[in-house]
C-alpha cells in the first residue's frame, strides 16, 4: 500500500539546471562555449618586451611572451621535445626558446632552430599556438577551433579622452558568480554603501529587466523618476557600463566608460581585468593624471587586497569599516568569492532584483545545451560601435 505523499522513489530531485553553468574546463560544454570567444589574460603594461610569462587560463596552462618588436603571443606550456616549461626559455626578437636544449620557435609555432640535430628536422616539429591580440591596454587570445573572430571582441569608446587600465586581480571564485554580480544593480545601495563610492547611483532601487542581443545582453535598470540605465553585458564574460570615480578620487575624471572581465582562471579561480576610456582633456585631464598617480602611490602602500578580505571573513575588520584606494573591488570580492569557490546555485532563493541573472542564466543554459546535444550554437556578433552603455541617474 502506498501511503498518498510519501515519496517511493529513489530518484534524486530535480535539479535547477541540467547543465553545469560554471566550468570552463577543455572538452566541457562550458568550455566549449566559452572558447569561442577572445578571452582576456594579461595586462599589457605587466608584460615588457623580451618577457615571458606563465598564465593559467580555464584550467589550462600556457606561455605568454612579449617579442622585441613589441608582439605579444600565447604559446603551449610546454616545448614538444621533452615537456619543459616554455616559459623558463628566452625571448629572442619575436622567437621563443626554450631552456631545456635550445630549440627556438617562431610566432606561428614553427621550429626554427635545433642546436642538436640534424640539419631538416626542426620542419616536423611545431609549437601550438593561439591567436593573440591586444586592445584598450589589455592583451587578448582565442583558445577555440577554427578561425577567431573579429578582433577587437569590443570597440574603443567614441570621444576624446585616455585609455586607463586597472590593475588586474585574482579572485579566489568561479568566474561565473562575479559575471553576474555585474547583472545585479541592487547590490550597489548595500556592498557599496561604506564609504559611498557609488551613492550617486544608489539613491533608489531599480526595477530590473533584460533582453537578449546578438553581442551579449542589455540590462536596463529603471528608477522612480522615470530614469533608465542600460548596462551592456559582451559574451561571455564581461560587462561594459558607466561607473562612478574610482573611491579617492574625489569625482576628477568624471564617470569612465569601464569594460569590466572576468577571466576563467580554473573552475575556482579568475581574475578581474578593467579596462576604460576617461572622457577628460586639458586641464581636467592633467587633474586626473595627478590625482590618479597620487591613488597609484597609495595603492602601492596599500595592504594587498585579498588580506583585506581574508581580514574581513575572518572577522578581524568589520566590513563597513574598511577604506583602500581599491575599496569597490574590496567590497564586491568579499561578498562574491564569500559565496564559495563555486556558488551554490541550487540553494537560491532569487527575486525580481535578478531578473538580469536569471535571463543570462537562460541563455547560457541553451547555449551548453546546444552543445551537449550537438546542435548549431548561435552566433555571436561584435558590439557595435553606436551600443553604448547609459548612465541614467
Amino acid at each position: 500500500m502506498t501511503m498518498i505523499g510519501h515519496n517511493t522513489s529513489e530518484q534524486k530531485p530535480r535539479s535547477r539546471y541540467d547543465v553545469d553553468l560554471a566550468t570552463t574546463n577543455p572538452g566541457t560544454p562550458g568550455g566549449i562555449f566559452i572558447r569561442q570567444f577572445w578571452i582576456a589574460v594579461h595586462d599589457s603594461a605587466a608584460l615588457p618586451a623580451g618577457r615571458a610569462l606563465p598564465i593559467r587560463i580555464m584550467g589550462e596552462n600556457f606561455t605568454i611572451y612579449r617579442g622585441t618588436s613589441g608582439k605579444p603571443q600565447v604559446v603551449a606550456n610546454r616545448c614538444p621535445h621533452r615537456g619543459a616549461q616554455m616559459h623558463l626559455g628566452w625571448v629572442e626578437n619575436d622567437d621563443i626558446r626554450c631552456v631545456y636544449h635550445g630549440w627556438k620557435f617562431d610566432c606561428s609555432g614553427k621550429c626554427v632552430e635545433q642546436p642538436a640535430e640534424e640539419e631538416g628536422f626542426n620542419e616536423k616539429v611545431n609549437i601550438r599556438t593561439y591567436p593573440t591580440g591586444e586592445h584598450m591596454g589589455l592583451i587578448f587570445a582565442y583558445f577555440g577551433e577554427g578561425e577567431a573572430p573579429h578582433f577587437p571582441p569590443f570597440p574603443e569608446p567614441a570621444g576624446k579622452g585616455v585609455i586607463e587600465v586597472r590593475p588586474s586581480t585574482p579572485v579566489p571564485c568561479n568566474y561565473l558568480q562575479c559575471f553576474e554580480n555585474s547583472m545585479d544593480e541592487v547590490h550597489v545601495a548595500f556592498t557599496h554603501s561604506p564609504g559611498g563610492s557609488h551613492a550617486k547611483i544608489a539613491y533608489d532601487l531599480p526595477i530590473i529587466t533584460a533582453e537578449e542581443r546578438d553581442w551579449g545582453m542589455m540590462r536596463y535598470g529603471k528608477r522612480k523618476n522615470g530614469q533608465v540605465r542600460e548596462t551592456l553585458h559582451l559574451a561571455p564574460n564581461a560587462v561594459r557600463v558607466l561607473v562612478p570615480p574610482n573611491f579617492g578620487m574625489d569625482g576628477v575624471g568624471g564617470w569612465p566608460d569601464m569594460v569590466l572581465i572576468f577571466t576563467p582562471v580554473d573552475d575556482e579561480n579568475c581574475r578581474w581585468f578593467a579596462t576604460s576610456k576617461v572622457f577628460a582633456t586639458g586641464e581636467e585631464l592633467q587633474r586626473y593624471h595627478e590625482k590618479r598617480k597620487d591613488m597609484l602611490t597609495k595603492l602601492e602602500t596599500a595592504r594587498p587586497i585579498l588580506d583585506v578580505v581574508d581580514d574581513i571573513w575572518s572577522g578581524k575588520l568589520v566590513y563597513e569599516d574598511v577604506r583602500h584606494p581599491m575599496l569597490a573591488r574590496v567590497q564586491d570580492i568579499a561578498v562574491q568569492a564569500g559565496q564559495g569557490a563555486i556558488a551554490n546555485r541550487e540553494s537560491e532563493f532569487l527575486g525580481r532584483s535578478d531578473a538580469g541573472i536569471v535571463a543570462w542564466r537562460r541563455i547560457l543554459a541553451r547555449e551548453l545545451r546546444t552543445i551537449t546535444e550537438g546542435g548549431a550554437a548561435k552566433k555571436w556578433s561584435p558590439l557595435p560601435a553606436d551600443i553604448n552603455p547609459v548612465m541614467g541617474a
